[in-house]
């Protein structure tokens, strides 16, 4: 069996709007705020300290979201996605060289970020969901 990485994403949500981050890697594919899990701290934990570093700000999960399998070119990948709740500061780019740029987006945006070929494949998997909590 392949090695699996896991990854722990926020899905941060205003006024119908999902918090999505501009990554540079592979071009400038778009995902929500999250990371690689460090074997050593639980998923929460790891959802709590990648938005922190990328965003700059505190969040409270609420519950899981969902649990993708998905692969790219770089492997295959568990990624755990989590409800968070803003309860401290406003985002701003922390990590330029990585992260240059964020954007809060519709449903439709989202949607549309599918045919570009720019949105992550958790996130292409994730659009039913999405639908009913952005419509």
């Amino acid at each position: 069996m392949a090695f699996m990485r896991e990854m722990s994403a926020g899905m941060i949500i205003r006024d119908k709007k999902l918090l999505l981050v501009h990554n540079v890697k592979h071009g400038l594919r778009v995902e929500p705020p999250g990371g690689k899990k460090d074997v050593d701290e639980g998923w929460e934990e790891s959802v709590m300290r990648e938005i922190r570093e990328e965003l700059g700000i505190e969040v409270r999960v609420t519950g899981l979201f969902g649990e993708y399998r998905t692969h790219s070119p770089e492997g295959l990948f568990l990624v755990r996605m989590y409800y968070c709740e803003m309860i401290s500061g406003e985002p701003r780019v922390m990590e330029p060289e990585k992260i240059p740029t964020f954007g809060w987006y519709s449903i439709d945006e989202i949607k549309g970020l599918c045919g570009n070929g720019t949105l992550v494949p958790n996130m292409r998997q994730a659009i039913p969901e999405l639908e009913k909590l952005l419509a």
